[in-house]
């Protein structure tokens, strides 16, 4: 359970840091094996610091993945316009964007928490999507999976289709307007 607490630069600088050195942990050792004493010394924080804003280390991962999905909004411009969704050029800003946080993304799912990812990714298409699209939830789920899968798998090759080419092929997927099938 999360703290509501003020975002003002510190916090969110301090959030980032416990974040970071979690995942610093990650590279080393399982989630399970990791002590919050270990995220505090690297993170440069008190354990008192530690649970003013989380409960625990699955808290921190959830938290910083609930501050890349609000920049997304912002920065997609979704928030003032939300028929950019599942255009071209905003699955490619889509895959730019969740590039910038590669390495959250690829430990997180390395170390099996594919679950902490998706389960945003749809809960985001669920809140912001769904009430403004002629869409069913199951072909906002399926858009949402296939666009985290197909990230998730561009990241592991090393990015060697252009996220334009990736994007394009996306975009033909989920609008083939074949009704014959």
């Amino acid at each position: 359970m999360r703290i509501n607490t003020v975002y003002n630069k510190r916090t969110i600088e301090t959030r980032f840091s416990i974040v970071d050195a979690i995942l610093d942990e990650l590279e080393k050792k399982d989630l399970i094996k990791i002590r919050i004493s270990d995220v505090t010394k690297n993170a440069g924080i008190s354990r008192m610091t530690f649970y003013r804003y989380y409960e625990n280390l699955y808290d921190a991962l959830c938290d910083y993945l609930d501050i890349i999905v609000n920049g997304y909004m912002i920065e997609g411009g979704e928030l003032k316009d939300p028929t950019v969704f599942m255009k071209p050029e905003h699955i490619e800003f889509s895959l730019n964007y969740f590039d910038r946080y590669s390495r959250y993304f690829m430990i997180l799912n390395s170390h099996g928490l594919y679950n902490v990812l998706i389960d945003a990714v749809n809960e985001y298409m669920i809140k912001n999507i769904l009430p403004q699209k002629k869409l069913h939830m199951y072909e906002l789920y399926a858009y949402a999976g296939g666009l985290l899968n197909s990230f998730l798998k561009w990241e592991e090759d090393g990015k060697r289709e252009s996220a334009h080419n990736v994007a394009m092929m996306i975009y033909r997927l989920f609008n083939h307007n074949d009704d014959s099938i």
